[in-house]
């Protein structure tokens, strides 16, 4: 039997308690496993990290048992922090290749999840967990032609601090914000479609 943590991308029900869920793993990337979930647990959920096993070593694509890590806890936020959580996930299942190890962005969503679940904090460690990630994948080009001094000074240190310390930084202004938002939707914008 071995185990591996994973991110919860997106769930596809089969049948009864049966199905097809698509995860991010920092030992095995973007895989698609076949699961059926125990009764007496509460069902896997998209953006929640779990522990998954299995009996099968050769094949991973079949789950025995899981058991919760890190729980959004969903009911005390608010529609547009849900959504910033299930859009980072729709961003993991659309954009990143199959085949490209990115442990480090594992590692920044697990570090972000307690931000995430802070209503005043969202907002922000969205858009720079976004900013980031663009950087790491490649994707994102310095932004030169953006007027916002403090945009281009972050994006040259974007990776340099861990998540927690990156949003405590005094010099980034509500207005900084919605140029990182704008830079940031068109950088995945150009990159997917």
């Amino acid at each position: 039997m071995f185990s591996f943590n994973a991110i919860v991308l997106k769930k596809i029900q089969v049948k009864d308690s049966k199905n097809i869920i698509s995860l991010f793993s920092k030992d095995y990337w973007k895989i698609s496993v076949w699961m059926k979930e125990s009764k007496n647990r509460s069902p896997v959920d998209i953006g929640n990290i779990y522990n998954f096993s299995s009996k099968h070593e050769n094949w991973i694509n079949s789950i025995d048992s899981y058991k919760s890590q890190i729980v959004i806890d969903s009911s005390s936020l608010w529609f547009k922090e849900i959504n910033n959580i299930l859009k980072i996930c729709a961003y993991f299942e659309k954009v990143l290749p199959n085949w490209m190890l990115f442990e480090s962005i594992f590692s920044d969503y697990s570090e972000s999840i307690p931000y995430l679940q802070q209503m005043e904090y969202n907002d922000m460690i969205y858009h720079l967990f976004i900013l980031r990630f663009t950087k790491k994948l490649w994707v994102a080009k310095m932004p030169s032609d953006y007027s916002c001094k403090n945009l281009k000074k972050l994006f040259s240190i974007i990776e340099t601090y861990p998540m927690d310390t990156i949003i405590k930084i005094q010099w980034i202004s509500l207005a900084d914000f919605k140029e990182i938002e704008t830079f940031n939707y068109e950088t995945l914008y150009n990159y997917i479609h």
